[in-house]
């Protein structure tokens, strides 16, 4: 795939860093990601190819659960190099984030095509430029979930829920159409949330949802899949521009390779992590996603022609539904 750059945020970000110490030899690589998640392991494996394939002169830190700060403050730290490379759900321009509408997409090949059209091409030429950032590749996540302090076994058992959301338009008014009460609150502050019942419940990949052990404070994991999202893997543009074409080709292949890690664990752990939600007592539900679907029609199409325009949606549509691989 033609990769390309994706927009970083002007947010400052409240995480102290020497820039002086930011050189070519240091990469901090931050992510949302903790240990037991496919993609912490993915983002092992990128250190251990940076660090094999450049003999030891690149070295490479990972700070998982977001310690460097949200998602936007990574992206700021990207731009000034004060971070060099981040994995996240957040990529910072709309037109691509925006994949992640309620059933537009079936899987990361069918994002992998779409961001192959010309117009996405354009959309990460312009940033490039604009918020010194570059998409370098992919990480596949498995897609969102519903975890309650109820059984749900319909769409039904969602009205007047208290769910957790993340602050994007796109997932208040997801939750939303589907009957519950979208709670929007930064991620850090879930546990603490539903350990207290300030709300009832919140989404997440079932891998997010056991590292994170939101199960010890849930009785119930809805299987409905409502978004398919990748999690996007970026790299500032000031780091970018000092390195070699070897050392470009090296960083192009370690991830590469984390991403092959990361397929070939999640499907294996997704089931290992649903057996430890029964055997902690969860109830793991699969309720009839086609109501699922048909509520939120109106919020993909809604935000899809806004985002993009009808005529490229519909394409978009079609991409999404295709089944790729």
């Amino acid at each position: 795939m033609h990769r390309r750059t994706l927009l970083a945020t002007t947010l400052a970000t409240p995480f102290i860093a020497d820039p002086a110490r930011a050189q070519a030899s240091e990469l901090r690589y931050g992510t949302w990601a903790k240990e037991g998640e496919a993609q912490y392991s993915a983002a092992r494996k990128f250190k251990e190819v940076v660090e094999a394939g450049s003999n030891g002169r690149l070295k490479v830190s990972i700070f998982g659960g977001n310690q460097l700060g949200t998602p936007a403050e990574m992206l700021a730290q990207l731009g000034l190099n004060t971070t060099q490379v981040m994995a996240s759900g957040d990529p910072g321009i709309r037109e691509i984030e925006y994949l992640a509408l309620p059933y537009l997409m079936r899987g990361l090949a069918n994002h992998l095509a779409v961001l192959a059209l010309p117009e996405a091409v354009k959309w990460q030429d312009d940033l490039v430029r604009r918020r010194r950032v570059r998409l370098l590749g992919f990480l596949p996540r498995n897609p969102r979930q519903i975890s309650a302090n109820r059984v749900i076994s319909s769409i039904d058992d969602l009205r007047g829920l208290k769910l957790r959301s993340p602050e994007q338009d796109y997932y208040v008014m997801s939750l939303a159409a589907l009957g519950a009460r979208p709670t929007p609150m930064a991620f850090s502050e879930v546990y603490q949330a539903l350990q207290l019942g300030t709300v009832d419940g919140q989404e997440n990949p079932i891998e997010t949802i056991w590292a994170s052990k939101f199960y010890e404070v849930q009785k119930c994991v809805a299987m409905v899949d409502y978004i398919d999202k990748p999690a996007y893997v970026m790299v500032g543009e000031p780091f970018w521009n000092r390195l070699p074409a070897a050392d470009r080709e090296l960083l192009r292949q370690a991830d590469a390779e984390a991403t092959a890690v990361g397929r070939t664990i999640m499907a294996p752990q997704a089931e290992e992590v649903l057996a430890r939600f029964k055997a902690a007592g969860l109830a793991v539900t699969y309720p009839d996603k086609a109501p699922f679907i048909s509520a939120t029609r109106k919020v993909r199409d809604e935000l899809g022609t806004k985002i993009w325009g009808a005529d490229l949606y519909a394409r978009i549509t079609g991409i999404g539904q295709q089944v790729i691989g």
